[in-house]
């Protein structure tokens, strides 16, 4: 008779990283490295304008340096769904605190004018009207299509950090496209 034996997780360096970061700063910093860049670029899409997303990203930093100590988490994994949770709620705090949409958005028309360059096969799309007809969709739903196409995450990842099922994210994600596509044919005249 063969046993069968569960594999055991396996920990990474990473999750050791993370449970060291909890008590020392130097741990800490080397998860700030890790973690600065994406984190600031899921802040520029969601806030559209670059020093507003230092500012939130340099706020989401000091948010997680305060309460690391008492992180739950013990993986990089559960790091990462920690951090862009927090990114997300001060992204939304943020724009609803400080920023009217109408004005938020003359500043990406105007930023998208100047700089149309974009990952590889975008380039040819246009920024402004994009922005523009994400602006109608609600804060929570603009949140999601952040996390999903331009942070490329995926189902499972963005549910734990909007604290959803992947199941329902998957259903929410069609139907946010789907009106994305209704406001674009809209303001494209299509029919």
């Amino acid at each position: 008779m063969v046993a069968i034996m569960a594999k055991p997780v396996e920990q990474t360096a990473y999750d050791d990283l993370v449970i060291l970061a909890k008590s020392q700063a130097s741990a800490l910093g080397r998860l700030y490295e890790l973690y600065y860049d994406r984190i600031f670029r899921f802040c520029v899409h969601r806030l559209f304008n670059r020093s507003t997303a230092e500012d939130v990203t340099s706020s989401v930093f000091l948010t997680v340096a305060r309460t690391m100590p008492q992180f739950q988490g013990r993986t990089e994994q559960d790091f990462r769904s920690w951090v862009y949770t927090i990114a997300a709620n001060l992204a939304n705090a943020h724009i609803r605190k400080t920023m009217r949409r109408q004005r938020l958005m003359e500043n990406v028309v105007a930023h998208r004018i100047e700089d149309r360059q974009g990952p590889e096969g975008w380039s040819s799309l246009d920024w402004p009207i994009l922005y523009a007809a994400i602006r109608q969709l609600k804060p929570d739903h603009q949140t999601l299509l952040t996390l999903r196409f331009f942070e490329n995450m995926d189902y499972d990842e963005i549910a734990r950090i909007v604290k959803a099922r992947p199941a329902t994210i998957r259903v929410t994600l069609h139907r946010i496209l789907r009106r994305l596509q209704e406001v674009l044919q809209g303001d494209l005249g299509e029919s």
